[in-house]
């Protein structure tokens, strides 16, 4: 009786031993933040906005962590993932560049702010005086 390659069953059990059999605790909190930030983007207000750079700290500080993992560095440094690495770099770059602009935009706002409470409290003291 002929075998077809139907019915071949292996009798062993090969498994990837470069991926973990679970995800590490830092990936899962990576998708909290990222859930959060994503729930959190119809928002604009000042408060709002301090909330969603807090939200990306968070995020960051996650994924150094993640990136600082011996497994991580071990499959960064293989040469099949230097695409990955450059963009994942690129990105971290452009999220600087994003965090860094957010944060010079509220300083101003904040000196603005400071500005026109400055100007509000002469004004009306110089109502007092009329």
């Amino acid at each position: 009786m002929a075998t077809s390659p139907l019915n071949i069953q292996s009798s062993y059990h090969s498994r990837c031993n470069s991926l973990p059999s679970r995800q590490h605790p830092l990936t899962s909190q990576i998708d909290e933040n990222l859930s959060r930030l994503r729930a959190s983007e119809a928002a604009s207000t000042s408060s709002s906005i301090g909330h969603k750079l807090n939200g990306l700290q968070d995020l960051h500080e996650c994924v150094d962590l993640l990136l600082q993992l011996p497994r991580t560095q071990q499959a960064l440094a293989q040469e099949q993932h230097r695409k990955w690495v450059e963009e994942l770099l690129d990105g971290s770059l452009m999220l600087l560049d994003v965090c860094s602009t957010a944060k010079d935009a509220l300083l101003q706002k904040r000196s603005a702010l400071k500005n026109f409470n400055q100007f509000c409290a002469e004004d009306e003291e110089l109502k007092r005086d009329l």
